[in-house]
């Protein structure tokens, strides 16, 4: 009983691991090349508003530094 445990754990172990690692390979590339992705003008966009508050905070003394 052992012994075909062992060759079962030896054998389907890493045949699971692939079709696992397979499996997020495939998710991954979708979920990046889906349409969820943001354009960069508008991350460019959003940094720059981000730096804009963050230098009027620090001129207005309420950056907490």
């Amino acid at each position: 009983m052992d012994e075909t445990l062992w060759g079962l754990v030896n054998i389907a172990g890493p045949i699971i691991l692939l079709l696992l690692l397979v499996w997020l390979m495939f998710r991954a590339r979708k979920r990046r090349h889906g349409t969820g992705e943001v354009p960069e003008n508008v991350t460019e966009q959003a940094t720059r508003a981000n730096y804009a508050a963050e230098e009027q905070r620090r001129r207005d003394g309420v950056d907490g530094l």
